[in-house]
């Protein structure tokens, strides 16, 4: 049986009835929606020496995420959110029921049913028991969770029981429901969407299916997001998801993680990226599309972008991308599709599939106001940022020019103002709102969000060559504390740089007292 073809036999999406826009979120919260319209990125000076197109992983990150920074709302268009009625294991069962009913199956059919839900209707060990027995389901069901990467980690799982005769008719089932455990007035619920997705595995003829899968540990973004009980209106716990302090590493190892997953998952099935028809990554962020279509120098074209109809859907994202594309004729029988998810903090995978005989459940409600062209997958250099005006480049004065040499050049006790005023003429010229009210000691978490700033870490860390840490941008740290960091790194490389013997001449300026 090991080399029995095995593959998707049908599948179902179901969403809740919400469509949530930014707006809706602005009249919500007025106050919090005006400070995200006055984070409007103007144009940055060109670096002298830097190639836009370089290699280096963070910058392919940087250049796509470039666009957005001028959109108060980072490239969000609508999300599907649980309205105050809505069950989210009603909507999993639905989804799981139409995956039935599109195979032609009954529920006594199942043989082995695996569930992955994130953010799930009641604590406690697993989602999958309680599912199965509303289903009527009377076969195994387990419960299994990789974040973001679940399904295609089910689907892996779920081939191997298969191919090694254990159980012939596999229903799996993930979901989301992110809107229920972000603060409403975070702005990280802009891009937190709500949904479910099933599939069902079953053998398949030759050449069809999964042709490989390859998994890769995504353990270095560990605190990505941050995670506490809080106590509701009704004086209940309640889960509550926040952007971690180590979020900067999510941008930091995206492209490398995409590259290797995708390129090993086509070496084991013996293609190369160019035979692929189809290209399905999650997107969880506007320009994570971008970012993947660029590291693996793939055309656009060949790539799904559900981001501005659903947000970010986790699992969930994996199943509407191959829903929507058989769906809407992108992808035919016999072609290749290659489905990639990043799991923060847990694992990336993608898979190679042969798209075979698959059929699909209802379409859902169709979006109110996304349009082909927003779901196109646009590469930075085609974009262009929102317009300035002449008045907003009158009142932002020409951006400070630093260097990691400059600073060295300095006078010793004129470095750390150097580096401060450096780093507020940034942020002045970034949030030109704030320009008059911004000082040394601002908490730099009260002025720039999560995505801000991992903008504002890649442009120091080019212009000082200095590497800083995402730590220094959260909490209470201040402006002032975090130009006293980069001083102390700058001071460090130097005495790292100086000559081992005892004897040798050295500047007196290098061996000052670092400000530890």
């Amino acid at each position: 049986m090991t080399n029995q073809a095995v593959g998707i036999r049908s599948l179902a999406v179901k969403f809740p009835s919400v469509i949530h826009t930014p707006e809706a979120w602005g009249e919500a919260f007025p106050e919090l929606a005006a400070q995200a319209q006055a984070r409007v990125r103007l144009p940055r000076k060109p670096q002298p020496g830097i190639d836009q197109d370089a290699e280096s992983d963070l910058a392919t990150w940087s250049q796509e995420v470039a666009p957005y920074l001028s959109d108060p709302f980072r490239g969000n268009v609508e999300r599907r959110r649980l309205a105050v009625q809505e069950s989210p294991r009603a909507i999993e069962c639905q989804a799981a029921q139409d995956a039935i009913a599109a195979a032609g199956l009954q529920p006594d059919d199942i043989e082995l049913m695996i569930a992955s839900t994130l953010f799930s209707e009641s604590m406690g060990i697993g989602n999958a028991p309680a599912l199965a027995q509303q289903l009527g389901l009377r076969c195994p069901a387990w419960t299994l969770e990789s974040t973001c990467s679940s399904a295609l980690v089910a689907l892996q799982t779920v081939r191997s029981l298969v191919q090694a005769g254990e159980y012939r008719t596999v229903l799996v089932i993930v979901s989301h429901f992110g809107s229920r455990v972000v603060d409403p007035a975070d702005t990280l619920s802009w891009a937190m969407g709500d949904g479910a997705g099933s599939f069902i595995v079953t053998a398949q003829p030759d050449q069809q299916g999964v042709l490989a899968t390859h998994v890769m540990s995504t353990t270095d973004t560990c605190g990505a997001y941050a995670y506490e009980f809080v106590t509701n209106d009704q004086g209940m716990p309640q889960l509550r998801m926040r952007t971690g302090e180590s979020a900067g590493a999510i941008a930091e190892t995206a492209v490398a993680s995409v590259r290797t997953c995708c390129e090993s998952a086509a070496a084991k099935a013996g293609i190369s990226l160019d035979q692929i028809s189809l290209f399905a990554f999650n997107t969880p962020t506007a320009w994570y599309a971008s970012v993947c279509t660029r590291a693996l120098a793939i055309p656009p074209e060949r790539v799904m972008n559900l981001y501005p109809r659903y947000a970010n859907i986790g699992p969930v994202l994996a199943v509407a991308n191959l829903y929507h594309a058989a769906e809407s004729g992108r992808l035919y029988q016999d072609d290749l599709v290659l489905v990639y998810t990043h799991g923060a903090g847990a694992t990336a995978a993608a898979t190679v599939m042969r798209w075979g005989e698959v059929a699909l459940g209802p379409k859902p409600t169709a979006p109110s106001r996304v349009t082909p062209e927003q779901e196109t997958v646009r590469l930075a250099s085609s974009l262009t940022s929102l317009p300035v005006t002449a008045s907003d480049m009158e009142t932002v004065a020409p951006i400070l020019t630093l260097s990691r040499a400059m600073v060295q050049a300095a006078v010793s006790k004129d470095r750390l103002q150097l580096v401060e005023t450096y780093l507020l003429d940034w942020i002045r010229r970034s949030l030109p709102a704030l320009a008059p009210s911004l000082s040394p000691d601002q908490p730099l978490a009260t002025v720039l969000d999560s995505l801000m700033g991992l903008t504002f870490k890649s442009q120091i860390e080019v212009d000082l060559q200095v590497r800083v840490p995402m730590e220094q941008f959260f909490g209470e740290h201040t402006i002032a504390h975090l130009a006293e960091y980069i001083l102390n790194q700058l001071e460090l490389s130097v005495l790292r740089a100086l000559p081992s013997d005892p004897h040798a001449e050295t500047c007196a300026d290098s061996r000052e007292t670092l400000r530890l």
